[in-house]
C-alpha cells in the first residue's frame, strides 16, 4: 500500500513538473505612460502591459513583470536578472551589438514638444541657446549626441531619468524643449499640457539610423528560442485584431507597423 501512495504521489509530481508553465521575466517601466504606469493602488498598468499579458496567455507561459529604469534594462538582460525587455525599446543597429530584437512590435515619429509660439519647429536652428529634455540612455538622446552636439549646434539638452520630470520642467520653464516619441508626446498633451499651452513643434524628425524602425521585445544574444516565442506572439495580435483594439483605447492613431 504504502509502495502505490508513493508511486501515485510521484506519478503527480512528474505531471505537475511537466505541465509547470515556463517563467519568463520581462523588464519594464513603470513610468513611461501611457505603455507602462502604476495605477493609485500600485499596480503595473499601460498598453504594453495589456498586449504583453496577451501574448504571454497566447505563448502559454507565466510572464513575471520587473520594473527598473531605462538605463538599467540591457545590463540586466545581459546580466540574466530577467529574459526580455518590453519598454517601446528601439530596435537599432547600435543596441542589436549587445542584445538579440523580436520582430517590430510599434512605430511612432518622433517630436519636439515646446510653448506654443515659442517658435521652436524641427529645424535645429529654432533650438539654439534653448534646453531640449530628453530621458536618459534613449535613442533621443543619442540623436542630439551624435548629430547636433552642443557644442557646434548651441542646444543644450539635458538628460532625465524619468520623462515625468522632463513634463514638469518643461512645463515650469526650467527646459524649452522634450524630445520624444509622438505617443508619449501625446498622452502628455491630452493629459494636462496642450491645456498649459503646448504642443508639437514642427514636422516629425526622421533618423532611421539612430531611431531605428520601430520598437521590439529586447532578448539575450543567441536566445534563438524566446525570440521565436516572442515573434509569434506578436504577429498573433496583430493579426487577430487584439494590438488594433487596445490601441484604439490609448490612441487616435495606429502605432501598428505596416
Amino acid at each position: 500500500m504504502k509502495k502505490l501512495v508513493f508511486s501515485a504521489l510521484t506519478a503527480l509530481t512528474l505531471i505537475s513538473t511537466a505541465h509547470a508553465q515556463q517563467v519568463v521575466r520581462i523588464g519594464t517601466l513603470a513610468d513611461y505612460a501611457p505603455f507602462e504606469y502604476k495605477d493609485a493602488s500600485g499596480k503595473l498598468q499601460g498598453m504594453e502591459i495589456e498586449i504583453g499579458n496577451k501574448m504571454c496567455a497566447s505563448m502559454k507561459v507565466t510572464c513575471q513583470w520587473v520594473t527598473m529604469d531605462f538605463d538599467a534594462l540591457i545590463p540586466a538582460l545581459k546580466a540574466r536578472q530577467i529574459d526580455a525587455v518590453l519598454a517601446q525599446m528601439s530596435r537599432t543597429a547600435e543596441r542589436e551589438k549587445s542584445v538579440d530584437f523580436s520582430r517590430i512590435f510599434t512605430t511612432a515619429p518622433v517630436h519636439l514638444v515646446a510653448k506654443k509660439g515659442s517658435g521652436i519647429s524641427n529645424q535645429p536652428a529654432t533650438l539654439r541657446g534653448k534646453t531640449v529634455g530628453v530621458q536618459t540612455a534613449s535613442t533621443h538622446e543619442s540623436y542630439f549626441r551624435n548629430r547636433l552636439p552642443t557644442s557646434s549646434s548651441g542646444i543644450n539638452v539635458k538628460v532625465y531619468q524619468s520623462l515625468d520630470s522632463a513634463w514638469l520642467d518643461l512645463e515650469s520653464g526650467r527646459i524649452q524643449a522634450v524630445f520624444a516619441d509622438s505617443t508619449v508626446a501625446h498622452d502628455w498633451l491630452s493629459k494636462g499640457g496642450q491645456q498649459a499651452g503646448f504642443a508639437l513643434a514642427g514636422q516629425a524628425i526622421s533618423d532611421d539610423a539612430i531611431f531605428g524602425a520601430g520598437t521590439a521585445i529586447a532578448v539575450r544574444k543567441g536566445d534563438s528560442k524566446l525570440k521565436a516565442q516572442f515573434d509569434q506572439a506578436i504577429l498573433g495580435v496583430h493579426k487577430d485584431g487584439s494590438f488594433q483594439s487596445v490601441n484604439k483605447r490609448y490612441f487616435p492613431f495606429s502605432i501598428l507597423p505596416q
